[in-house]
């Protein structure tokens, strides 16, 4: 497994920190349903993923495909503020966009500060 990620619970915020890579779209949505799973467990509203560590990310038709996959799992009135390095601006940010477009309250960031902020602002 090339990814290696935590989670943590702060009140209705969880946060993921994430380092690696993603080897394929099963280990990308492994990794999501991971994430959804645990956010319904704790009941989380909110969902702060820091990737700025991952060292590569998906290319774009793989992330359309990421996410058609997870869609149907994503809880409703979840908000996701997704924190990436500049190496994986392009390939993430078109899989950000899929979500959006199909109802995600999803944004991406560069730094986790401005992230943070978002979040805030959703509640």
């Amino acid at each position: 497994m090339a990814l290696d990620y935590k989670f943590s619970i702060d009140g209705k915020l969880m946060q993921v920190t994430t380092k690696g890579f993603d080897d394929s779209v099963d280990e990308a949505v492994s990794y999501g349903e991971a994430i959804i799973k645990f956010c319904v467990e704790n009941q989380c509203r909110q969902v702060l993923m820091d990737e700025t560590e991952m060292t590569a990310a998906l290319d774009e038709v793989s992330q359309y495909q990421m996410v058609q996959r997870l869609l149907s799992q994503i809880p409703d009135g979840l908000d996701v503020a997704i924190v990436v390095n500049s190496r994986n601006y392009r390939e993430t940010s078109f899989g950000v966009l899929v979500a959006e477009n199909r109802g995600v309250h999803i944004k991406m960031f560069t730094e986790i500060e401005p992230a943070r902020e978002w979040l805030q602002q959703q509640s």
